[in-house]
């Protein structure tokens, strides 16, 4: 069992990393081209990515390696031939069950001590990625400080010719503030060719500078000369730093919380917690009800003995004169508001700081439901691998992805709710477990009890036996034939009467509607259908009389006569409803006109085998006589 799990373990893994890796690197191509990179740092860039894509794979290799496994021994009957041993599928579970748990525990060890330094190194390295050709970074309307000293923001960009448009660009080079600035129409941006300047060729535009330097700002005249220059090409360099791929100092993101461990992000929510208690202590101390004193002063009101402004305080206030009240009452709104201010700028603090602290919670439960979601899915994995029984790429790699994107898309629904507040980080990361989980013990269930639940006959029997019983087939009622004959009916006249005349009523009954193509709304049932039921009652009666036959010469043809059911082909309807509902599922009603034709085709074969045998029966009878 585990070497038949461990190599598609192996392969898939490294399959789902590549192809995760793909998607990242689509998505940070413009990062990487036209930099000037080696191939080591972009080599070093993607095993740094690899790395952190990883831990999605994980799961979605335990869940196709399953599948992949049990679907194989089951579509070469080696389950069937452990089941006959006395083996049960619990015990060729187990050694599977093993090896999902290693590498639910590999799985944690890599996310909690892999995970955050390659995203640690990663993040540095982009950061030095990014700063290795600002001119790239540029982006529309947005202002860039990828060079230092300089602001740079374009309009729009021609991505064809490389043709700037509304280029605006702030000089702070001498840190006075925005002294100088350079407007144009349009440019070109390039780096010349020693790698030391960023060299942009501005077309019809204004720049404008203040004549002032670092002894002149701090006087208190204001007034300083200005310079207003026209060009209709002007060419502006911005020195650059050396072009040498330097690395960012990884101290600058080593609090982030996708570069922390278990025990770093215990210690940072633990801190977290400590600082909104404290917040909370101190909103609690601000809202302590005060009341103005008739004398204008304020006081505190002592909520421990429950006692309340006092009944003496609007006689003492109307004693005051007016422009005392006024000024009391002045006084109250301006603390009301001055508390308000304070208690809003608390709550806007603490707002701030639960959302930094549900990101820390949120990575802390990611690095156990990852690594649980291997021993779910394997749950789920191995069950659907014995119930399909078949291997191969087609059904076992649609059934495993539609149940990963499932299982994905409510961890992302989670996860985005925990980091809105809409859900705690708690129920937000085990969302996806608490949902998937009741399906891996559902088809473990079903998976030892060895169920159909993914034959595709049986769903299609129980739709069609679902169908047969709301639009039942209308049965031609047979009235009941004496089988008690006389001598005069078995006399060979008689019979071949008898059989003429079944052969005229099926005859007929084929040429006025059995040769034309039945209408959309002609499959419903309006009346009985006495003719077919009179052709029912003689064909009875006729194979009543062949079967007391004294006529030795027939036996043979007698006893392939043809056995025919006679069933309307017809659909009753007892309510209305399901004439409107037919309609409105047009697949139902199609169903159902596909299920008429068919039993109109089997009609007329059994009326068509009915005259064939009569004719057989008469030409026999007539040579006998």
């Amino acid at each position: 069992m585990l070497k038949q799990f461990i190599g598609p373990f192996v392969l898939i893994f490294f399959i789902v990393v590549f192809i995760l890796l793909m998607q990242f690197l689509w998505k940070y191509i413009d990062e990487l081209v036209g930099k000037g990179l080696n191939l080591f740092i972009i080599g070093e860039f993607l095993l740094y990515a690899s790395a952190g894509l990883a831990s999605m794979a994980f799961p979605l290799a335990v869940l196709m390696a399953s599948i992949f496994t049990l679907s194989s021994l089951g579509e070469n009957y080696e389950l069937i031939a452990m089941k006959a041993a006395g083996i049960s599928l619990q015990r060729v579970f187990l050694p599977l069950i093993v090896m999902a748990c290693l590498i639910s525990a590999g799985a944690f060890l890599f996310v909690n001590n892999v995970t955050p330094v390659t995203n640690l190194k990663m993040r540095a390295l982009l950061e030095g990625i990014r700063h290795q050709r600002p001119e790239l970074q540029i982006r529309e309307g947005v202002f860039s400080n990828m060079i230092d000293g300089y602001s740079i923001r374009i309009g729009r960009k021609d991505y064809e010719t490389n043709r700037l448009y509304d280029v605006r660009i702030y000089d702070h080079t001498e840190n006075i503030g925005n002294v100088s600035v350079i407007l144009a129409d349009s440019g070109n941006m390039m780096v010349t060719a020693d790698k030391r300047f960023l060299e942009i060729t501005l077309y019809n535009g204004h720049r404008y500078r203040e004549m002032v330097d670092r002894q002149t700002i701090n006087k208190k005249n204001k007034t300083y000369p200005f310079s207003h220059q026209l060009f209709e090409r002007q060419i502006f360099r911005m020195a650059l730093p050396d072009f040498n791929f330097e690395r960012s100092d990884e101290q600058i993101f080593k609090k982030g919380y996708q570069m922390m461990n278990l025990d770093q992000l215990t210690y940072v929510i633990d801190s977290l917690s400590t600082v909104s208690r404290n917040q909370e202590s101190m909103l609690r101390t601000m809202i302590k009800p005060a009341y103005q004193s008739p004398h204008g002063d304020s006081r505190r009101i002592d909520t421990t003995l429950r006692t309340r402004i006092p009944e003496v305080f609007m006689p003492v206030f109307r004693q005051q004169s007016k422009a005392k009240r006024q000024a009391s009452i002045q006084n109250a709104i301006t603390d009301t508001r001055s508390q308000k201010d304070r208690f809003s700028g608390v709550i806007y603090e603490r707002e701030i700081l639960n959302r930094q602290a549900w990101r820390y919670d949120i990575e802390w439960y990611r690095k156990f439901s990852l690594s649980l979601a291997c021993i779910i899915l394997f749950f789920i994995g191995a069950p659907l691998g014995a119930i399909i029984r078949k291997s191969g790429l087609g059904t076992s790699i649609i059934i495993a992805v539609l149940f990963f994107v499932v299982y994905y898309v409510i961890s992302m629904i989670g996860e985005k709710a925990a980091k809105s507040g809409s859900m705690t980080p708690l129920w937000g990361m085990w969302l996806s477990a608490i949902i998937v989980l009741p399906v891996s013990i559902f088809l473990t269930y079903k998976a030892t009890r060895d169920s159909t639940i993914f034959n595709q006959e049986w769903y299609l029997n129980l739709i069609r036996k679902g169908l047969n019983v709301i639009f039942a087939t209308l049965h031609t009622p047979r009235p009941a034939v004496d089988m008690d004959t006389t001598p005069d009916e078995l006399r060979t006249e008689t019979l071949i009467a008898r059989l003429d005349e079944l052969s005229q009523q099926c005859e007929i009954y084929s040429k006025s509607g059995m040769t034309r193509m039945l209408r959309l709304g002609g499959i419903w049932y309006d009346r009985e259908d006495t003719a077919l039921t009179e052709i029912g009652r003689t064909y009875d009666h006729v194979r009543a009389l062949l079967r007391q036959t004294p006529v030795e010469a027939i036996e043979e043809t007698v006893a392939e006569y043809p056995h025919a059911i006679l069933r309307d082909c017809r659909i009753q309807v007892k309510h209305q409803w399901q004439r409107v509902a037919a309609k409105i599922l047009f697949p139902v009603l199609w169903y159902l006109y596909v299920k008429v034709m068919m039993q109109r085709m089997t009609l007329r074969n059994e009326l068509d085998g009915i005259m064939g045998a009569n004719r057989n029966l008469i030409n026999e009878l007539t040579v006998d006589n």
